[in-house]
């Protein structure tokens, strides 16, 4: 049985410690700042026994004569791994060894020396931060506990007086209950220091090799010895646990390791510069910058910082509507409806046509026409139906393609001339098509509602030049 239940707990604690290791802690809390997040203690304290030898509930017997044995001078010696799980939660596995001492003069007039081994596995909860904040006592920690284990222990009850031995138990296991307390100082980014108070319910009466509440717990039914570890009826008392108060000294594990310091009045963090802190003083989220809320007149400034130079009115001023703007226009008085080269100068479209050739040698230079139309119209003015019957017939004899761009003036809402310019560049693409034009996916579209003026919108005849579908021959 007790190998048993030592390999169970081993097992257990094996596959958690596993869980542990490849625990990633950006996965348990938020933050871009990786945390330190093991630790080791070592404590020593006196232990003590709660059962039937006990003469009182709280203080020891020390007095040492015919009819007292001193229940003083227990000590419990024991090392822990911690493991953080995030700022509030974590685990320990904990192994505790000592010695226990009790008497009672009442009904027993027996008093017992014990020896222990105990392995458990404990959850713990950061109350400080829970109750408090993790702003609040910084250096400061308090955890509870709670855990499972099992706990190995021998033990001998004698007559008080003689010295006789009555019971003993010998190589005996049992599953202990672990409850703790433990408040922590850090003194620095290695080492803390701290108290730590514990009570372990154990699941049997043996500890004082003795069944209490039952006459033959005194002699056990004339001196025979209980045994070593066997079965034994359980009596009427309470199951027996033990105790123990100690000093913890805390080794915090990891690289570059680091401790918060105060600056101003407030604690002060810098992760980015390859400190890296522990998980049980440090709560991820202190290490997250909160977002800057800028100020009208910073949101000014940004803006003004970073807002573009203003484009040269050249660049956008076409005076004859052909399509080229008159920086780059070097006739900037062609006639309404003319075709130009990407320099703004007219072209004789006719014969710019008859060069055409199919087998692809034909090089399809840049060239730019205007459809203008009437106000809040998409129907197609006659004027220009032969001029696009000429681009069908372009389009048909070699690979240039065609992109078109509708416009609109400033007479609506942005909605609304969106809407017409797209109506317009359509109309000019149904009617290429209606006229002849065999790939129409040689046309590409485009439009920009009044966004892109060529002419002031505050004149009548800029209002006429903004009305427009661009042509664009491309290769």
């Amino acid at each position: 049985m007790k190998k048993v239940s030592l390999i169970a707990l081993l097992v257990i604690a094996g596959f958690l410690s596993k869980v542990s290791a490849q625990y990633n802690p950006k996965a348990s809390y938020d933050g871009p700042y990786k945390l330190n997040t093991w630790a080791v203690s070592a404590r020593i304290g006196p232990s003590q026994f709660y059962g039937d030898l006990r003469e009182y509930d709280f203080w020891p017997v020390t007095l040492q004569n015919f009819d007292s044995q001193s229940e003083a001078g227990t000590l419990n010696f024991g090392v822990t791994v911690h493991k953080q799980l995030s700022h509030l939660f974590g685990a320990r596995l904990d192994f505790n060894t000592g010695n226990l001492r009790g008497m009672k003069r009442r009904i027993y007039f027996s008093y017992f020396r014990g020896n222990y081994s105990q392995l458990d596995l404990s959850g713990t909860v950061n109350l400080k931060s829970l109750l408090l904040g993790p702003n609040k006592m910084k250096r400061w920690k308090a955890d509870v506990s709670l855990g499972f284990g099992q706990m190995f222990y021998s033990a001998k009850a004698y007559e008080l007086g003689t010295g006789r031995l009555q019971r003993s138990v010998s190589g005996a296991n049992d599953w202990v209950i672990p409850i703790g307390f433990e408040i922590s100082y850090e003194l620095n980014k290695n080492i803390d220091l701290g108290l730590e108070f514990r009570a372990n319910h154990v699941n049997t009466e043996k500890l004082d090799a003795t069944i209490g509440g039952d006459p033959s717990s005194i002699y056990n039914g004339g001196g025979n010895l209980i045994g070593n570890g066997g079965s034994t009826p359980r009596g009427n008392s309470s199951l027996d646990m033990w105790g123990y108060g100690g000093i913890v000294l805390t080794y915090k594990l990891g690289k570059n390791k680091a401790q918060v310091v105060k600056k101003d009045g407030k604690w002060s963090y810098t992760p980015e510069a390859g400190n890296v802190y522990h998980l049980r003083f440090t709560d991820p989220k202190l290490l997250i910058k909160p977002p800057k809320i800028l100020t009208l007149a910073e949101m000014d400034s940004v803006a003004k910082a970073n807002r573009p130079k203003d484009i040269d009115p050249k660049l956008l001023i076409d005076t004859d509507g052909d399509g080229v703007a008159d920086f780059f226009d070097k006739e900037p008085t062609t006639p309404a409806g003319s075709v130009v080269s990407g320099a703004g100068q007219k072209i004789d479209f006719d014969k710019y046509i008859a060069s055409a050739m199919p087998n692809g040698d034909f090089n399809c230079t840049e060239i730019f026409a205007n459809v203008l139309f009437d106000t809040d119209k998409n129907e197609l003015r006659p004027e220009y139906q032969d001029m696009l019957g000429k681009v069908v017939e372009l389009l048909n004899k070699s690979q240039c393609r065609l992109q078109l761009a509708g416009h609109a003036d400033r007479r609506s809402n942005d909605r609304y001339n969106m809407g017409l310019s797209q109506r317009r560049v359509d109309m000019v693409k149904n009617y290429l098509i209606s006229a002849g034009l065999k790939d129409a996916n040689k046309i590409i579209i485009d439009y920009y509602g009044s966004f892109k003026p060529i002419a002031d919108n505050m004149t009548k005849d800029g209002l006429k030049k903004n009305r427009r579908v661009e042509l664009r021959l491309l290769p």
